[in-house]
């Protein structure tokens, strides 16, 4: 994300100028990479985290994800309180990482829907043009 931000300058994709500012900007984009995106992991390959092949097993796996999924999701809405974007209420690379990832909370017994400032947050980037052009080219049959 740093490269694209760094690559694309003017487009002012990434954090504002100063050392507090970069350090905002790179808490958030670990704790997405870090945090939020590895929750997720067990949810889409539980067989990775049990050497059970036992499907009550697996879905064992996939329960407690949920449990981590929320938990990381909770704490993502708690940082979007009063803002429509992950950093400084600016349209960044971040907003683009969290927007994927918030995405399959759809797959998950509690959508994004059911967090108030990540609903905030993802209805902004459904609005976006380019979102929206994405997800355009993303559901077209090839």
């Amino acid at each position: 994300m740093s490269y694209i931000a760094s690559k694309y300058k003017q487009k002012d994709l990434g954090p504002d100028e100063g050392l507090e500012d970069e350090f905002i900007f790179n808490e958030m984009s670990t704790f997405l990479s870090a945090d939020y995106h590895p929750a997720f992991w067990p949810m889409f390959s539980p067989q990775k985290y049990t050497t059970s092949t036992d499907e009550d097993d697996l879905k064992k796996v996939v329960e407690a994800a949920y449990k981590k999924i929320d938990s990381v999701a909770s704490l993502l809405d708690n940082k979007l309180e009063g803002r429509t974007h992950i950093y400084k209420n600016k349209r960044t690379v971040l907003d683009a990482y969290a927007y994927i990832l918030s995405r399959w909370l759809l797959k998950t017994p509690k959508s994004w829907t059911e967090y108030p400032n990540l609903k905030k947050f993802m209805e902004t980037m459904e609005k976006d043009e380019e979102v929206q052009k994405i997800i355009e080219l993303s559901t077209k049959k090839i």
